[in-house]
């Protein structure tokens, strides 16, 4: 810590020479800057010098000791004075502890009380300045801070019923500019990224295009809820609120490529409404999504076939169903999103849990038709293996084991029947006719279904080369990936790569 600043204030040049020399200023970090002779030269000088300690005599010519120090506290609030004085005169000490001297010296000052008093002095004023720097840097972090925290809040408003207390004095402390002027009508929208919960990376860049689009808005808060939506909160009467949201979807969609659900609410009363208005545009969305998802269910011929197929766990029938569900000539997006809805209506009529099930990302990967229908296959016949295991089917958790074991070594080259059925102790002949009776497919599909989904993942979230991707599934072979590639795909993986490109555009 730098020195502290100390004056000397006496009308006898002797005396304070004494006092400059009984000081130990080096044990106790100090720096002499000020020598006065009487109160007013000093006073005169003291924003200049700003001293984090005075001494001073209490009788002097023109000002005392004591009138000095009563106007110096008034500009200095935290500087330390010790008065000296020949006298022991108890006016003068009950005036001293008024005026918040900090302690009182008789003369002739002795080294050892002049030190002490120094000392207690100076722990007083480090301690007072380490509680001023906590105290801002406390200050400066809840500032750096101020839109999380405010975050926070407004998602506490936002899930309680009543959290009572004054919801606008509190987010007038969080930087919430909140419309005085009468009309504080307040409106919620809130957005859902339809390509799916999980999607963390683009949640936030969908947050952040909300967010700059009503930057120069006053009035207007962007903030996430707990559940990744983004929540749009407006008392701005003259921001044509919906047509806004309605600009904004399709900026977002027109940049980012996603798809965002919207729930506007009615005008709310004050931002003390703020968690009505919320019901109302979620309760906007669940209409929206229930009218989604009814349209979306009838919209997939033979679907209630297909429903049917898996709760049975007919294999074959699943995968000849599932060629007749998805007509060729209907807009890829819309496709994916009735075959996503329609997936997940399915687990939730048969009671499946979809902890782990990612179709949403294997739908996502599509570009075809055909490989729509190839990834609907796919998931149909998981969700139906879940229904058999859930429901304890013979082999079921034999069967799981195995899935599980063979995703988990997908990477292993050496990877095959007889590794499986070494590491199972079965037969060959067994193992395979167990895998084909319960999924309805070969081991060698089992395996290519599960290669490929991890290739088209790699693709999608890495940089590596396809080489290298080739190794993550087991693949050691360049020539023999391209090639199997293009059979399981129809294209090869350059003309994919040229696709994504070309649909992310």
């Amino acid at each position: 810590m730098e020195k502290l600043k100390v004056i000397l204030i006496d009308d006898e040049m002797l005396i304070r020479k004494l006092i400059r020399m009984k000081m130990n200023t080096d044990r106790l970090n100090l720096e002499i800057i000020g020598e006065y002779s009487n109160g007013a030269d000093a006073f005169a000088d003291i924003q200049n010098v700003r001293p984090d300690i005075v001494i001073s005599d209490i009788c002097m010519p023109e000002e005392d000791g004591l009138s000095f120090s009563e106007k110096c506290v008034q500009i200095l609030p935290e500087v330390k004075i010790i008065l000296v004085t020949g006298y022991d005169d108890f006016e003068y000490a009950r005036r001293s502890i008024k005026v918040g001297i900090f302690d009182y010296l008789l003369k002739p000052v002795q080294a050892d009380e002049l030190n002490s008093a120094l000392e207690r002095a100076t722990e007083e004023i480090r301690k007072l300045r380490e509680q001023k720097e906590k105290h801002n840097q406390f200050r400066d972090e809840i500032e750096k801070h101020k839109t999380a925290f405010r975050d926070i809040y407004i998602n506490k408003i936002l899930a309680e019923d009543d959290i009572g207390e004054d919801v606008e004095a509190k987010l007038l402390e969080y930087g919430v500019t909140i419309d005085r002027t009468g009309c504080d009508k307040v409106r919620i929208a809130v957005l859902v990224v339809q390509e799916g919960f999980y999607e963390v990376a683009l949640i936030a860049q969908v947050l952040d295009e909300a967010s700059a689009f009503f930057e120069s808005d006053e009035g207007v808060v962007v903030l996430k809820d707990l559940w990744n939506r983004i929540v749009i909160i407006s008392d701005n009467a003259e921001i044509p609120f919906v047509e806004c949201i309605d600009i904004l979807k399709l900026l977002i969609r027109t940049k980012l490529g996603c798809h965002l659900l919207a729930g506007v609410s009615e005008p709310f009363e004050g931002w003390g409404m703020l968690r009505a208005a919320y019901l109302d545009a979620l309760a906007f969305i669940r209409e929206k999504r229930q009218e989604e998802k009814i349209e979306g269910a009838k919209a997939l011929p033979g679907w209630e076939e297909l429903k049917e197929a898996v709760q049975n766990g007919s294999m074959e029938k699943v995968q000849e169903i599932v060629k007749d569900c998805i007509p060729d000539e209907e807009d890829l997006y819309e496709l994916r999103r009735k075959i996503h809805m329609s997936c997940q209506k399915l687990c939730i009529d048969l009671e499946i849990n979809q902890c782990g099930l990612v179709f949403d990302k294997e739908l996502s990967w599509c570009y075809t038709a055909e490989h729509l229908k190839y990834c609907l296959g796919n998931i149909a016949v998981e969700i139906a293996v879940r229904k058999k295991i859930e429901r304890g089917d013979s082999n079921g958790m034999t069967i799981q084991k195995i899935l599980l074991f063979m995703l988990s070594q997908i990477d292993r080259e050496e990877l095959s029947l007889n590794y499986l059925s070494t590491e199972f102790s079965v037969s060959n002949s067994h193992l395979s006719k167990m895998l084909k009776s319960f999924t309805g497919k070969k081991y060698v599909e089992i395996q290519s279904d599960m290669r490929l989904l991890k290739m088209l993942e790699l693709i999608h979230t890495t940089n590596l080369k396809d080489y290298n991707i080739g190794r993550q599934i087991g693949i050691q072979d360049a020539h023999y990936l391209s090639i199997w590639f293009k059979k399981m795909m129809g294209y090869s993986i350059t003309e994919y790569r040229k696709l994504i490109e070309t649909k992310s555009k």
